[in-house]
C-alpha cells in the first residue's frame, strides 16, 4: 500500500499568495451563483473551517468544469490532473495544501489554546532605604497554545480526508508527532490515529527501528501493532512478517502475555500454526504444544476443515482447551501413524465432534 506523496515544497511569493486569494474566491463566487455552494459561505469560512474547506473541495471535484476559466493549467488548456501546473506558478495539488495548512493552523491553534485566567499575587516593594510596603497586584496567566504540536501537525496537512481527522490529530503529543513524521499521512482514520496514540515514545521508537521501512505500512493497516512489534527482535519481526504476510499486523496486536507462550514456538512450528497465530487463545495453543510439528499439523487442518468459518471463535475460547481440545490432544498423542493416516484419522474425529463443538460454541455467551 503506497502512502500518500506530500506535493512539492513551495515557496510563494505575496504576488502568488494574492493570486491565489484572488482565484479562490472568483471560485466561491461562481459555485454560488449556479447554487453548488451555500450564499452565505465566505473566503474566511472557506480557510477557518476543517467541514466547510472540506465540503468546498468535494464540491470543486464534482463541478471543476463550471471553473475552466478561473483554474486554467500554465499552457492555456484545461487542468489534467492535481500536479498539473497553473497559470500561478503553482499546481492544483499545491494549492489546495496551502488552504488545508492554513485552514489546519487556525483550528489547531484555537484547539491546543490554554484557557486565560487572572490571578493575584502579592508582591512586596521596597520604599526609601528601610521601608517596605506590599500590595496586590492582578498577572493573566495562559492563553497561549502548543506552537510545537500545531506545527508538526500543519507541515503535513495536504489531502482533503485529513480536514475532518485534525480533533484527533490534536490528541497526539508532542514526542509522537516527532517520532511519526511524514509518516503521520499513513494514519488515516480517527480510529488508526486513538490506536497509535496508547503508546509511548520509547514503544515507537523501538517499533520503528525493528520494522524499519515497514513502519509506514504498519500504521496505515494496523496502528495497533506497534506495542507487539516493540517486544520483538529484528530477526523475530521480519520471521512471523513473512511467514504471515498482512496477517501478522493482527498478530502484533497481541498482548505480551500472549508472546510468552509463543516465544517457545520454534520457527518451523510457527509457519504450521500460521495465522492461527492471529487469534488462538494462549490455553489452546499451550494445549496443542504437547504435540510434535506433525500431529500439530494435521490437527489444525482437520480442525479448519470441520469447524469452517467457526475455527476463529471456537480457538479464541480459552475454555475450549480443557472442555474440548485437551481429548483430542491426547487422542492424537500416542497413536504412530503416518502423517497421511494420520491426517484422515484427524478430519474424521474433528468432522464427528463438529456439531458438538459448535453447540458447545453456542453456549460461551459473549
Amino acid at each position: 500500500m503506497a502512502l500518500p506523496q506530500l506535493p512539492p515544497p513551495i515557496d510563494i511569493t505575496n504576488e502568488t499568495k494574492r493570486g491565489v486569494i484572488d482565484g479562490l474566491k472568483k471560485v466561491i463566487d461562481v459555485f454560488q451563483t449556479n447554487g453548488v455552494l451555500e450564499k452565505e459561505i465566505g473566503y474566511q469560512d472557506v480557510i477557518h473551517d476543517p467541514e466547510i474547506l472540506y465540503n468546498f473541495i468535494q464540491t470543486y471535484k464534482a463541478n471543476s468544469k463550471l471553473v475552466s476559466q478561473i483554474v486554467v493549467a500554465r499552457n492555456g488548456g484545461p487542468v489534467a490532473n492535481p500536479d498539473t501546473l497553473l497559470i500561478c506558478n503553482l499546481s492544483l495539488a499545491q494549492i489546495q495544501q496551502l488552504l488545508i495548512k492554513t485552514c489546519a493552523r487556525y483550528f489547531l491553534e484555537r484547539d491546543t489554546r490554554e484557557e486565560e485566567a487572572t490571578v493575584t499575587e502579592t508582591v512586596t516593594k521596597k520604599r526609601f532605604l528601610f521601608f517596605k510596603t506590599t500590595e496586590q497586584v492582578e498577572r493573566k496567566t495562559g492563553g497561549g497554545f502548543d506552537e510545537r504540536k500545531v506545527r508538526e501537525i500543519s507541515r503535513y496537512m495536504a489531502f482533503d480526508w485529513q480536514l475532518p481527522l485534525l480533533g484527533a490529530y490534536a490528541e497526539l503529543n508532542s514526542v509522537q508527532l516527532f517520532e511519526l513524521g511524514q509518516d503521520i499521512v499513513a494514519l488515516q482514520s480517527a480510529e488508526a490515529i486513538h490506536e497509535f496514540a496508547k503508546f509511548d515514545q520509547p514503544t515507537i521508537k523501538k517499533a520503528k527501528t525493528t520494522a524499519g521501512q515497514d513502519f509506514s505500512n504498519i500504521l496505515m493497516v494496523r496502528p495497533g501493532a506497534v506495542g507487539g512489534i516493540a517486544t520483538w527482535s529484528k530477526d523475530m519481526y521480519g520471521f512471523y512478517r513473512q511467514a504471515l504476510g498482512d496477517n501478522a499486523f493482527e498478530f502484533f496486536c497481541r498482548d505480551k502475555a500472549f508472546y510468552m507462550v509463543c516465544a517457545s514456538l520454534e520457527k518451523p512450528m510457527a509457519r504450521i500454526y500460521g495465522d492461527v497465530l492471529c487469534y488462538i487463545a494462549a490455553e489452546n495453543l499451550e494445549e496443542m504444544q504437547r504435540l510434535n510439528i506433525d500431529k500439530a499439523d494435521v490437527l489444525i487442518t482437520a480442525m479448519k476443515f470441520a469447524f469452517g468459518d467457526k475455527i476463529r471463535a471456537v480457538l479464541s475460547r480459552p475454555a475450549f482447551a480443557k472442555d474440548i481440545l485437551r481429548k483430542l490432544v491426547e487422542s492424537l498423542l500416542h497413536v504412530s501413524q503416518e502423517k497421511n493416516q494420520l491426517a484422515i484419522s484427524a478430519q474424521i474425529t474433528c468432522k464427528a465432534i463438529a456439531p458438538q463443538v459448535l453447540d458447545w460454541l453456542s453456549k460461551q455467551g459473549a
